[in-house]
């Protein structure tokens, strides 16, 4: 499940599928740029099989995504104008009586701390250094000898929005020269108003390496980096010491913007060495109202007649750019975080010349990779793509505009929605659901006691009926945990099914693989429970024949078990179901197995 690993021998937090809660947050804190770590051990397990006789179907299973994140992004943006900071503040801006320049999406918060700047005051990842809050903003100076950089691209938003608070941060990509010594951390970027530095922004040193080289936002073809803005201000924190607190948001106004690098000086002998230096760009103008953060629009774009997308039903991620006004708004939104095994996107764009095209790929962010490209012509009609089944078991989907390319600088809107593929009468494409008529064995393969036994049973049952009131009606009585954010069982097991597929996937996991007890205690003095797939269980956790089981059953392609296998770290990744001994349904979501010892 987990996408983002940092390394082996990093403990991120990860915990038993009974931990949703701690889960969500996590997934909050990956989308606000926040590094998730936190001190949890692995569970002593104990797996009990018991042998059945399988009962087959006669149909094969097909392949099933067993990951749980899915975004939409990485778009390059026009190669037009990026506005230089302007001490001129008269101009009308949106959100004035007068101005019609009004953008559309609202990313930011409003019930958040008074914003108020601690001057002096030093996040714990810059004490190195010699940048403070509230620091005259003329004191921010470039000190790494041959090193430059520049914004290359407008502020966007990318916030992600699962049902609950949504959680957004700020990107913009970057364009470098770089010098001595090497950059081993992402880029930051740096508010200041009125000639004082307001916003250090987050912590860019949490995830070692060098960051990913595709920007998400570009509007320069040779930009290959990307700079990260904080969702709250890290120069107003609402709690000091190690694990400050930091709550308040910028508030309306305008600032100047700068992307700041921090090189190490290359005396290690792996050819890092020590921080001590600071590059930092040239500033740019960014507005902040309600809706959002705005770089100025330039000569691009024009007026527009098209309207954002509404919502789509089982909606993975969005991509929204308006280009439209004098302030331009980009928003990346992400709702859902398990893809669909067959799936579309929904794209329209406007543009001065309808002649005008927007290419794009469809890309896993964790490796770049491109899996589908399109083409949306600038007329302003709506074009459907279906792009069918990925073969992607898991992860952040980026659409992108392929590197060396640009949005035209004559786009005045324009908008990408990543959604499950649907038949022409609107029906699940896979017929009365996703189980209807799998191979798999009847019966679940491994059952450590009869209670448990009899809900599996039950549950694999229903789900191969594609049973959504008896689904339903198992969920309920559990009070099982269902998918994260925590879903309601009628929402989970409603028909249409959601881009979770979970009849399939249940069938899959029950009827495919064998379960494995954990043993002990929870510490809140529950007992361990039933897990499916074993694999998730840490004696389990290098067995060739639990491995296969996942691949056999469609839950992960072979080369994302061995990918998966190979992280020492969180083994696992990817959808369980757990059912105590008593045979309560405990839950059913994805989850990044605990670290591994």
């Amino acid at each position: 499940m987990n996408q983002h690993d940092d390394g082996r021998g990093q403990d991120h937090g990860w915990v038993d599928p009974a931990e949703a809660g701690l889960l969500k947050q996590t997934f909050g804190a990956m989308a606000g740029g926040v590094d998730p770590a936190s001190p949890t051990g692995p569970a002593a397990t104990m797996s009990v099989m018991s042998k059945r006789v399988r009962r087959r179907r006669t149909v094969k299973l097909g392949g099933l995504g067993g990951g749980a994140l899915a975004l939409v992004g990485a778009l390059v943006l026009g190669a037009g104008q990026l506005a230089p900071a302007s001490p001129d503040r008269s101009e009308l801006l949106p959100g004035s009586p007068s101005s019609s320049s009004t953008p559309t999406s609202s990313p930011v918060q409003a019930d958040t701390p008074d914003f108020k700047v601690k001057d002096g005051y030093q996040p714990p990842w810059l004490e190195w250094s010699d940048l403070t809050c509230g620091m005259p903003v003329a004191d921010l100076k470039s000190t790494a000898s041959g090193w430059s950089v520049a914004p290359a691209g407008d502020i966007y938003a990318r916030t992600t929005d699962l049902g609950d608070a949504p959680s957004t941060s700020w990107r913009m990509a970057a364009a470098i020269e770089e010098g001595p010594g090497v950059l081993d951390s992402s880029l930051a970027l740096v508010w200041s108003q009125d000639g004082k530095v307001v916003d250090l922004g987050p912590d860019v040193f949490g995830a070692a390496g060098r960051p990913d080289p595709v920007p998400l936002i570009s509007s320069d073809p040779a930009a290959y980096l990307e700079a990260h803005g904080a969702g709250a201000s890290t120069c107003a924190p609402t709690g000091t010491g190690v694990d400050p607190v930091y709550e308040a948001r910028l508030p309306e106004g305008d600032y100047d913007v700068r992307v700041v690098a921090f090189p190490h000086d290359g005396s290690g002998q792996d050819g890092s060495g020590t921080l001590g230096a600071t590059v930092v760009s040239e500033p740019v103008a960014v507005h902040i109202d309600a809706v959002g953060a705005h770089s100025r629009t330039g000569t691009r774009g024009g007026e527009s007649t098209i309207e954002p997308p509404e919502p789509v039903p089982g909606e993975i991620s969005r991509f929204e750019l308006d280009r439209s006004t004098d302030w331009v708004t980009a928003s990346m939104t992400y709702r859902r975080h398990l893809p669909a095994p067959a799936v579309s996107v929904t794209a329209r764009c406007e543009s001065t010349n309808p002649a005008d095209t927007v290419p794009f790929e469809v890309v896993l962010e964790s490796t770049g990779q491109a899996y589908r490209s399109g083409e949306v012509v600038c007329d302003g009609t709506e074009t459907v793509l279906p792009f069918g089944a990925l073969g992607i078991s898991g992860g952040a989907i980026d659409l992108r505009v392929p590197h060396g390319q640009t949005v035209p600088d004559g786009v005045a809107r324009f908008s990408a929605v990543l959604a499950p593929s649907a038949s022409a009468d609107g029906t699940d494409p896979a017929g009365d659901c996703s189980a209807s008529g799998l191979d798999v064995a009847d019966d679940p393969l491994s059952s450590p006691s009869d209670a448990a036994t009899d809900t599996a049973d039950a549950i694999l049952d229903a789900a191969l009926a594609c049973d959504s009131g008896e689904l339903i009606e198992l969920a309920a009585a559990s009070g099982a945990e269902l998918m994260v954010p925590r879903e309601a069982p009628e929402d989970t097991f409603a028909l249409p099914e959601t881009a979770a597929l979970p009849y399939r996937t249940l069938a899959a996991l029950l009827g495919g693989t064998s379960g494995a007890l954990r043993t002990g205690q929870r510490d809140d003095g529950e007992p361990e429970p039933v897990v499916w797939p074993r694999v998730a269980v840490e004696e389990f956790a290098d067995s060739d024949e639990a491995w296969q089981e996942v691949v056999d059953a469609g839950l992960l392609t072979a080369e994302d078990a061995a990918a998966q296998r190979a992280n020492t770290t969180h083994g696992y990744q990817g959808m369980v179901v757990s059912i105590n001994e008593d045979g309560t349904w405990r839950s059913y979501y994805a989850v990044g197995a605990f670290p591994r010892q």
